[in-house]
């Protein structure tokens, strides 16, 4: 279709020029168009043909006489050209003409790139398009930049990821991965429970926070392995309270993507609660919006059921998707968990505290509770109870904290 290299014969003539030319400084630039497949779903085929027809062509004079360009698989392609012909402009100057080739569109054609100015000419050419392909992903999503560069960092990355991979299994076992608790207050200041998080408390490093180690069990399937030994720390400390004054809080554990996939969610929830002896509506279930709409039959059928059982259904992150509404028309939630960022990440104040008070009303039309979590002042917490909000959680009230703590702060020793 484009003329160009397949991937095989790009990382060959690669290879074929880093060796006769070795000491010549040299870049790889791995370059994607977003949302390709919406082109040939919306405009058809041939639209979409067209379009990376025009990008083959921009990459091709990019290159000159000398550069080697290749479509690497549908709308990826890769570029190797002298790094003195290399700048930011020619690039953003190719997306710039991309944008405009289809006229119709409301949403302009962006592509981006991802740039690895090669330092060992020895290395694997499929390591170095990996290197480029790697810078391109940190961009994915992003609204201002084009063009990403691979360097050191994402050595250290790599190197951190591993090391976490391979101790993973050691601290599981060893009990490494402790839960926290983040108290859920009522506007008259009783807690009414917790939502529980996880903390990697590692025998020489200390307190891991969960920003270090929780992307790299995302994206390797592990989290649901950590999920479900968070989930049974839980149901483990629900049976503790039970017969103490703490055996009418609740505790709220969250459930992944990832976990709908790699676990049978309905049996390891259930089974669970029954081992464990403790009443379903204990042990709350919480599920970003986003989860849902992953696969939305499915874990709209899993969640349903969870609810029939007894557990409470709660949604995280409530107003940040696309289909809140639809999603509350056909599936039974408890709980909506409204972040304060709906009202801070905004010009437009006064709209979002209406949106929000519209929120909470609905709510309790709908017999659903709502908890606003990020709270860090008082004035938010005035606001929240002044437009009906009544149970909260953030920083304003307590931190995530370690449950010897959160027992000694709210409950009377011993009991």
């Amino acid at each position: 279709l484009t003329g160009l290299y397949n991937k095989e014969a790009f990382y060959h003539k690669v290879r074929q020029q880093l060796h006769t030319e070795p000491e010549k400084a040299q870049s790889i630039i791995y370059a994607n168009i977003d949302d390709f497949k919406l082109v040939n779903d919306l405009f058809g085929r041939k639209t979409g043909d067209t379009v990376l027809i025009k990008t083959a062509e921009y990459l091709t004079d990019l290159c000159g006489t000398e550069g080697i360009c290749a479509r690497i698989n549908a709308d990826k392609f890769a570029v190797c050209l002298a790094k003195q012909h290399f700048s930011e402009d020619s690039l953003n100057s190719i997306a710039e003409k991309l944008s405009t080739v289809i006229q119709k569109s409301a949403k302009p054609l962006c592509i981006r790139f991802g740039v690895y100015h090669i330092e060992d000419p020895q290395v694997t050419v499929s390591v170095m398009a990996g290197y480029a392909k790697r810078a391109l992903k940190t961009i994915k999503g992003d609204t201002v930049k084009r063009i990403a560069y691979y360097d050191n960092t994402f050595l250290v990355q790599k190197q951190r990821e591993q090391r976490i991979m391979a101790t993973f299994d050691g601290a599981l076992n060893d009990r490494q991965f402790k839960i926290f608790l983040q108290p859920q207050i009522s506007a008259n200041g009783e807690v009414q429970g917790a939502e529980v998080l996880v903390r990697w408390i590692h025998p020489e490093q200390g307190l891991i926070p969960p920003g270090e180690f929780i992307d790299t069990l995302e994206k390797t399937g592990l989290i649901s392995r950590l999920d479900k030994n968070v989930w049974e720390q839980a149901a483990e400390l629900l049976r503790q309270w039970q017969g103490t004054e703490k055996d009418g809080l609740y505790l709220s554990i969250n459930l992944s993507a990832k976990d709908f996939y790699y676990l049978d969610v309905y049996e390891t929830i259930t089974q669970l609660a029954e081992r464990y002896g403790i009443a379903p509506q204990k042990l709350r279930l919480e599920i970003t919006e986003s989860v849902l709409m992953s696969d939305v039959e499915k874990l709209m059928d899993i969640t349903q059921r969870l609810h029939e059982r007894g557990f409470y259904i709660e949604i995280d992150d409530f107003g940040k998707g696309y289909s809140s509404l639809s999603m509350l028309k056909d599936i039974d939630v408890d709980v909506l968990k409204i972040d304060m960022e709906f009202l801070n990440e905004t010009e437009h104040e006064e709209k979002s505290r209406i949106i929000l008070e519209s929120i909470i009303e609905m709510s309790k039309r709908l017999g659903m509770a709502v908890i606003t979590e990020g709270v860090e002042t008082q004035a938010q917490t005035e606001l929240l109870q002044n437009i009906g909000c009544t149970m909260f959680q953030g920083y304003y009230f307590a931190k995530p904290m370690p449950v010897q703590e959160f027992e000694r702060k709210y409950f009377v020793q011993g009991a």
